[in-house]
């Protein structure tokens, strides 16, 4: 009985022993368990949490990517239209970058990180902030800021961008690095706890073994996907990025640094940073010293050369910008470097192409006006300064039209870029030649004074006058008037000198063409010449700039029929630089004299019909007719340049066609003078636009031959008598005698009659009584501006 007592107490004592050793080593190894679980929920949050870093990080890398990329096509957009297209895929680039950085700023991070990503989000900032003054640039036309812009920040401030997220993603790394290092030697506690009761359960021990080794295995795949990830984002750059260690020897290089430095990583790995990058400096050609980021040095100790060249293994230079920055631990010491370097051979070429482009013209390949005003101000500087003569030419080709209009714009540029090469091969190395605009050349000969100017004037005329062009099959000849102006130190300003010029050029073709027109100020006809100069100027000014206003003055009827529609002759007037009108006695006869005044004419007539026919079309002209029949009518002056220009009547015919108006609203008045001067060419002139509608007014009748025979020829509807005999009717039997006989022979002609200068009642009362149809003057109303009309657009003076 003793043994089994024995036994059963044993097998007891060795139940509870083991039960009690089995309790123990069940709360050893619960204890083991809560505590690796405890580490592995710490690991996997931060392994969640270091996705949600990356991805942020890859997330603006790629849209900060795309972001550059959209800029470049922007530089490289041609079209207003292919401009908006890349700025609508710009906005909604922004918006993707905006997204990752607002991510990136909602993610919690530790101490050592937040300095990291308060950098990346100050940089990321920064060039959004530059890509949005550079597209804004870009939008509006202004290429070459758009370019200094990113050349000078927005390159810059990326690789400071891309710098700081490195710095981000080592800092992310390091926090990473001690986490896991926190965990291992949890984990590693919790084994030595587990390994207490081992002995008594290998079994539980190697189940809780293989347990634990799957989640280390786990952890240890999530960790691989992670290090493999910021691989891909790294290759993924389209910088050159490298990576060294304390003691500026390689550790890595990213695909975009293998391409452009000639070495793999694994050949470059731990050879000095000096032996693989090297770097050129643009404007000295000597060795840029390398970079100052050691243990010893800081990176705030030099700045990257702003214009440097990257030399690869085999010798090859390429233009690029670099940023670097160390890579510091936790107590501050440098533990390595990271270098970018971004390639800006193509953005320097556009530059380029676009600074170009902004001072020369497309065709010709001359420099244009805005160049051409600037060296012509560093000229008048020079005269000024240094006591130096200089000349200005300004050429109009003669006979230029007449290869546009019968062989099209395809041969008047070829006629363009012909005649460029033979006027530069008459200039010397030191002159300037350009084109102004159309068919006007221009042209600064520094250092020449006035008789050598002259000589290269003339040979200019002469080699111009002796090119023959031939365009399929049919050759042409054409010439070129010259105003020829000197630049001294009592030169004004460009302004002037280009208006003075310009005037002299037009008296050059006033005077017969294909001639040279020098400005003398000390030639005793300067005065006058000075004053029609001025007012040339301020005519070419009024076209630039749209200064000049229509006036109509009403034309009244005096018979006691139906009521009729007021008539009204519409005047010219012009603004000065003061702001004050001139009439047209003000600055016609300088127009006529320098062949501007069909240009005016034409302007004028443009702008009537255009305000016919809104007027028209709104309403304001009425669309039904009195019992009179007739519709009232708005007269406007032609001259004989007008008549005997060979484009007028198409001209006419052309704006006629595109605005539709209702019969008998134009007239138009030609002088007693100029129709009997013209006569043949009036009354074709005449015939053909009554076809269109119009009507005809002979003005200032009875000044001329006061012939009635060529009425007979002439398809006249007025006659306008002269004022000269309207003012002293009253007092001139002549005159009165002069008025009536005028009345009756053109109501027998079935003409009317309108009197000028009405100036009172008396007057307006005999002319009722002698049967005249219409009064004007200043008792029957002043003139007026059109009304509804707005300032009046700049327009085109025609050639």
């Amino acid at each position: 009985m003793m043994p089994s007592l024995a036994n059963a107490k044993s097998k007891h004592l060795l139940f509870a022993s083991f039960g009690l050793l089995l309790a123990v080593l069940t709360a050893f190894i619960a204890l083991g368990i809560v505590r690796i679980e405890s580490f592995n929920r710490q690991i996997a949050d931060l392994t969640q949490a270091q996705n949600r870093k990356i991805g942020a990080v890859s997330g603006i890398f790629l849209s900060n990517g795309q972001r550059s990329a959209l800029i470049d096509r922007l530089f490289a957009a041609e079209t207003p239209q292919a401009r908006r297209t890349v700025d609508d895929q710009y906005r909604r680039a922004i918006e993707a970058y905006t997204r990752a950085v607002e991510e990136l700023l909602a993610l919690p991070v530790t101490a050592d990180e937040r300095s990291a990503r308060d950098q990346v989000i100050d940089a990321a900032d920064r060039a959004r902030a530059l890509g949005e003054d550079t597209v804004a640039f870009l939008m509006r036309g202004d290429l070459a800021r758009a370019s200094e812009l990113n050349l000078t920040q927005a390159v810059a401030n990326d690789s400071r961008l891309q710098e700081t997220l490195y710095l981000l993603l080592e800092a992310s790394q390091t926090q990473t690095a001690r986490t896991i290092a926190a965990a291992s030697q949890g984990m590693r506690a919790g084994f030595l706890l587990i390994g207490a009761g081992s002995l008594l359960a290998l079994l539980a021990g190697a189940v809780i073994t293989v347990l634990v080794m799957r989640i280390v295995s786990g952890t240890e795949a999530r960790l691989e996907r992670e290090k493999e990830l910021a691989e891909v984002t790294l290759h993924s750059i389209m910088d050159g990025v490298i990576t060294t260690d304390a003691g500026g020897r390689i550790e890595y290089l990213n695909p975009v640094a293998e391409q452009y430095l000639g070495w793999t990583s694994e050949q470059a790995r731990g050879r000095r940073l000096s032996e693989v990058y090297r770097l050129i400096d643009d404007r000295s050609g000597n060795p840029v010293e390398q970079l100052p980021l050691t243990a010893m040095r800081s990176a705030g100790a030099d700045e990257p050369a702003s214009s440097v060249r990257l030399v690869d293994r085999s010798g090859r230079e390429c233009p690029v910008r670099y940023s670097h920055a160390p890579i510091r631990g936790r107590d501050g010491a440098v533990h390595g470097m990271i270098v970018v370097f971004h390639d800006v051979s193509q953005i320097r070429a556009m530059a380029q192409q676009l600074i170009w482009q902004a001072s020369h013209d497309a065709l010709t390949g001359l420099v244009n006006r805005r160049e051409f005003e600037r060296r012509l101000n560093e000229l008048i500087e020079t005269a000024r300064t240094q006591h130096r003569e200089h000349a200005l030419m300004f050429m109009d080709l003669d006979g230029f039209k007449a290869v546009n209009d019968s062989c099209g714009h395809s041969a008047g540029d070829e006629l363009l870029r012909q005649l460029t090469a033979i006027m530069l091969s008459g200039m010397r190395g030191s002159d300037t030649l350009a084109r102004l605009g159309g068919d006007e050349f221009g042209a600064l000969l520094e250092a020449c004074p006035l008789d050598q100017a002259l000589r290269i004037a003339n040979a200019t005329r002469e080699t111009v006058r002796e090119f023959r062009f031939v365009w399929e099959g049919k050759t042409f000849s054409v010439g070129v008037s010259i105003g020829l102006v000197p630049i001294t130190e009592d030169s004004e300003n460009a302004d002037r000198l280009l208006a003075t010029a310009d005037a002299c050029c037009y008296e050059a073709k006033n005077r017969g063409r294909d001639r040279v027109q020098v400005h003398r100020p000390h030639d005793r006809d300067y005065g006058t010449k000075h004053e029609e100069l001025a007012i040339v100027s301020q005519i070419n000014r009024a076209f630039e700039l749209g200064q000049f206003r229509l006036y109509r003055q009403r034309i009244a009827p005096l018979g006691h029929g139906p009521q009729q529609e007021p008539h009204y002759e519409v005047l010219v007037r012009m603004l000065d630089r003061a702001g004050n009108l001139v009439p047209a006695t003000g600055f016609m006869p300088a127009a006529e004299r320098y062949n501007l005044l069909t240009s005016i004419e034409r302007w004028v007539v443009s702008s009537l019909v255009e305000h016919l026919y809104r007027q028209w079309m709104e309403g304001a002209i009425r669309h039904d007719l009195h019992g009179s029949g007739e519709r009232g009518y708005h007269s406007v002056n032609i001259s004989g340049a007008s008549i005997n220009d060979r484009s007028f009547p198409d001209f006419l015919r052309n704006l006629l066609t595109r605005y539709q108006l209702p019969n008998g609203l134009l007239c138009f008045e030609i002088t007693e003078t100029t129709a009997i001067s013209n006569l043949s060419k009036a009354a074709e002139l005449m015939h053909e636009l009554k076809g269109m509608g119009c009507r005809f007014a002979l003005d200032d009748f009875g000044t001329g031959m006061s012939s009635f025979v060529y009425l007979k020829y002439l398809p006249v509807d007025y006659l306008k008598i002269a004022g000269v005999f309207i003012k002293d009717m009253i007092t001139d039997p002549m005159d009165y005698a002069i008025v009536d006989s005028i009345t009756r022979i053109s109501h027998i002609l079935g003409m009317r009659t309108v009197a000028e200068s009405v100036e009172d009642a008396e007057t307006l009362a005999r002319l009722t009584e002698l049967g005249v149809d219409y009064a004007q003057g200043y008792f029957i109303a002043e003139p007026e501006a059109l009304p509804g009309e707005a300032a009046p657009q700049p327009v085109t003076r025609s050639a």
